[in-house]
């Protein structure tokens, strides 16, 4: 299945309408966390969520000796884009030794130690593996049906596919449980029992020690086991963010895409219930 019949399936149909007043604002999505580590954190709306962004962060970019700190979403935008151009233009070049230079920088900024571990250990096959699964899974191309060599795959893996490939969003743990809360809300407050199939986002793990599984009696999201699993969540999340950045005021930014994924980002902590709207502790 491609992008065109996956947009007019009826459940995707549905759920995007019914989604569209969140990222318009004219629905208020009122999340509310607390954690020891980072403190307080609200929003009142999804672009609340998106303008109110910050996640600290420290990385050193190849052949740079200081190191770049920040902690807002210009912050972020700024040292991503430094990154994707690096890592599109040694791909382009065909310089495996400064791809995997930049693939490293992009996993230690997201902190994620074990993708750094697998990059080091591909050496310079990273950029032939890496560049192939690029093909597989251009949200302009892909085919959900033909994922399962997509690898390798995980939330670290993500955030470099994301700075290889247009429309391409970030998909972690907490990318993955803001979108899920939406659809598993979708399916309550429309009679669905259980989770259409084409809604099926599959849950990556969360090393956070954050709950961060929004299933709910036979509203069931399951765990990612495989990087095809991966690869088709990653997809469809493309397929379902990039079709909600169609409404202002997201379609208004700079970066439509990842102001959504940033917006979903820090509402997807902890597990967003409509009814329960009250602060959430880590």
């Amino acid at each position: 299945m491609k992008q065109t019949e996956y947009l007019e399936d009826r459940d995707v149909q549905s759920f995007l309408n019914w989604a569209a007043p969140f990222a318009s604002g004219e629905r208020e999505l009122r999340q509310r966390w607390l954690s020891r580590r980072w403190g307080a954190w609200s929003c009142d709306t999804l672009f609340d969520a998106y303008r109110a962004y910050e996640w600290p962060f420290g990385v050193v970019l190849p052949g740079d000796t200081e190191r770049r700190n920040g902690k807002t979403y210009q912050d972020t935008a700024n040292v991503l884009g430094e990154l994707s151009k690096r890592l599109r233009q040694s791909a382009a070049n065909e310089d495996a030794a400064a791809f995997l230079d930049a693939a490293v920088a992009v996993v230690r900024w997201g902190g994620l130690h074990r993708s750094e571990r697998r990059l080091r250990e591909l050496g310079e096959e990273a950029l032939p593996m890496l560049t192939t699964a690029v093909q597989l899974m251009d949200p302009a191309k892909a085919d959900l049906d033909h994922l399962a060599s997509a690898r390798p795959m995980n939330s670290g893996f993500s955030k470099i596919y994301s700075l290889l490939i247009d429309g391409f969003p970030i998909y972690d743990s907490r990318v993955a449980c803001a979108l899920a809360s939406l659809v598993r809300l979708f399916c309550e407050e429309t009679g669905r029992a259980e989770v259409p199939g084409h809604l099926q986002l599959g849950l990556p793990p969360s090393y956070a020690g954050k709950e961060r599984d929004p299933s709910c009696g036979a509203r069931v999201f399951r765990r990612i086991s495989t990087p095809g699993r991966f690869a088709r969540s990653n997809v469809m999340a493309a397929w379902l963010l990039g079709a909600l950045t169609a409404n202002p005021p997201f379609s208004g930014e700079a970066d439509p895409l990842l102001a959504m994924e940033s917006a979903m980002f820090m509402v997807g902590f902890s597990v967003y219930s409509e009814r329960t709207r009250h602060g959430q502790e880590s």
